[in-house]
């Protein structure tokens, strides 16, 4: 059943189809809190929430014109919220069964060199991908996966806010996981096991 606020926001979807931003940032300002425990509950990560929710409200940008046509368009975004979340988990479970697999291969490796060379071959172009970050984010994601930092104890160490080291460790990690993807099959999910991309 839809509250009140619900049906005084179809006019603020209405003036966003129009390109009115100040509309824009009132709906996120309020849906905002009410789409974070929603997916949270799905994904169980804040950073991965965290993304979804921006995604959601990308998407609400772009398509403001067709959303502002529908019946109901705070069901939309809860529709994309969900969706979103639930191809997130289907796509770490895939990756995670294919990482299992691999962990497991090279366990049972009959060739040690073999196995020594695509590890060292995988470290390489991982640092190279690293290295091409803006420096800050290759500080911050080398403290987080290398040294093990918390985001408190590195946003102490740079001098930044813990919300700043969340923002640029989450934005770190989605550019190595684009740039990974380009490389072919196992070894492109083996980077991701070496780069704990799988759970950021």
């Amino acid at each position: 059943m839809r509250s009140n606020s619900d049906y005084i926001s179809d006019g603020l979807f209405m003036q966003i189809a129009d390109g009115d931003e100040n509309a824009f940032r009132e709906v996120f300002h309020s849906f905002n809190q009410r789409l974070f425990p929603y997916v949270l509950n799905i994904v169980k990560s804040s950073a991965v929430t965290e993304e979804i929710v921006q995604e959601v409200f990308l998407k609400l940008w772009t398509n403001r014109q067709a959303v502002a046509e529908m019946d109901n368009p705070v069901a939309w975004l809860f529709t994309v919220a969900a969706n979103q979340s639930f191809t997130y988990l289907k796509r770490i479970s895939t990756e995670q069964r294919i990482i299992d697999k691999i962990k497991q291969s090279m366990r049972t490796s009959e060739n040690p060199t073999d196995e020594y060379i695509f590890f060292n071959e995988s470290k390489i172009i991982l640092q190279k991908v690293v290295g091409e970050l803006p420096a800050q984010r290759q500080v911050i994601y080398k403290l987080s996966r290398e040294e093990g930092l918390n985001n408190q104890q590195i946003a102490d160490q740079l001098n930044l806010s813990p919300n700043t080291v969340k923002n640029q460790l989450v934005s770190a990690l989605r550019t190595i996981r684009e740039q990974l993807q380009k490389t072919a099959g196992a070894l492109f999910l083996f980077l991701l096991y070496l780069s704990f991309l799988i759970h950021p």
